[in-house]
């Protein structure tokens, strides 16, 4: 597998073998190693490759069955937005997976693995999700993503389960599967300063490397275009803007929109506030967002989705936010500067599609030829292997910029 420049330098790749901390585990980390061991180097706290309390010549060989793709297990250090990260052993090949989430069952598919799945959670069967899922939803059920089925869990004999980074709590999954040899990895797929170093890792598990770094290239890609045109703005140029889930509820420093926010080259105007779901998702009232007077407002979570072709809510969702009366005196309600976007390609593994709409609401002179649909459909087509024609069908975003 041959890791890009790009990758490499700026995703850390949270597996123990990763000496050096950078987004592979290559002869680079062999030699940073080495290096530990005569003094040369700093220890890092993924060079502990074996993770039995001391650096040294074990560490190298193990490091060397991971280049190689030998290896029995793989530790993770894995991302969490509540506490420290949780360090995970799975034991490899891993050939039967639970999935949890729905962001999780994207991110399977993209590495080709969705034919290890034995079990799902129940929301991969509802009506909003067959469409895309048609073979997963039809794995055996394990309860919902936030309250599994132990039970269920455990009759499928997984090598793994596939968790959101947020539910269900510890208690309701791993203390319970305590004694199963059942190993919990926690991923998002979703949040963006985060994603792909957790696809890189999931490629590692899975032994699917190669798929792993091909989508991390394709979202890099178009990372990148967007990055470097916002790079010519100066502070002053980029708007003042509102993220949220509800129109009283925003997202601040730490969550998905506002990392979307920062990414798509707005100041998010309440970045510094704390509450709700890990602090993330405070409760404002009406003064606090006039004074706060932002000049675009964007939220994630309006209906929609791969299973609706009518834009009718959305567009209802749309006039009763711009028409909010007490909310009239604020300048992004009166220029109705406000872009409605669904959770499915927001808190998904795709949240780059989301984020190239964003940059085209707040910048359309900037990004006048970037195409949202056409990268979504990309996604769909290539890493999803689905034939679904976004001309045809669904809706993810209004207005709808061509």
């Amino acid at each position: 597998m041959a890791v890009t420049p790009a990758i490499a330098a700026e995703y850390p790749l949270g597996i123990f073998g990763n000496a050096n901390m950078d987004g592979t585990i290559d002869e680079a980390d062999i030699e940073y190693v080495r290096g530990i061991i005569d003094g040369r180097y700093e220890a890092t706290q993924l060079a502990d490759a074996n993770r039995d309390g001391k650096i040294d010549e074990d560490d190298i060989a193990h490091i060397e069955r991971i280049i190689s793709g030998d290896e029995s297990s793989l530790t993770l250090n894995t991302f969490s937005i509540h506490e420290e990260a949780k360090v995970v052993t799975v034991h490899k090949p891993v050939e039967r997976i639970v999935v949890l989430a729905i962001s999780g069952g994207e991110a399977i598919r993209i590495v080709n693995s969705a034919d290890k799945v034995v079990g799902v959670g129940s929301g991969f069967s509802e009506d909003k999700n067959k469409a895309i899922f048609p073979h997963l939803s039809q794995r055996p059920q394990v309860g919902t993503w936030s309250n599994p089925d132990i039970e269920a869990i455990v009759s499928l004999n997984p090598d793994l389960v596939i968790a959101d980074v947020r539910w269900p709590d510890p208690e309701l999954l791993e203390d319970k599967l305590q004694g199963f040899d059942i190993p919990v990895v926690r991923m998002g797929f979703t949040y963006p300063d985060f994603s792909i170093q957790e696809m890189i890792a999931l490629g590692y598990i899975l032994d699917e490397r190669d798929s792993a770094v091909e989508f991390a290239e394709f979202m890099i890609g178009h990372l990148n275009l967007i990055d470097n045109r916002l790079s010519t703005l100066s502070e002053g140029e980029k708007p003042r803007v509102y993220p949220m889930y509800s129109i009283y509820k925003p997202g601040s420093e730490g969550s998905i929109v506002h990392m979307l926010c920062h990414r798509a080259g707005g100041i998010n105007v309440a970045a510094d506030l704390r509450g709700g779901t890990g602090g993330m998702y405070p409760e404002i009232d009406p003064e606090w967002l006039i004074v706060a007077d932002p000049e675009a407002i964007f939220q994630w979570s309006s209906p929609g989705g791969y299973n609706v072709d009518d834009p009718s809510k959305m567009e209802e969702e749309w006039k009763r936010i711009t028409s909010t009366p007490e909310l009239a005196d604020v300048t992004a309600i009166k220029d109705q500067r406000v872009l409605l976007l669904t959770t499915e390609i927001t808190s998904r593994p795709c949240w780059f599609v989301s984020l190239a709409h964003i940059a085209k609401f707040l910048q359309p002179d900037i990004f006048e030829d970037l195409d949202p649909q056409a990268v979504h459909q990309e996604y769909l087509t290539r890493f999803q292997g689905l034939n679904y024609d976004l001309d045809e069908h669904g809706v993810f975003v209004y207005p709808h910029f061509s």
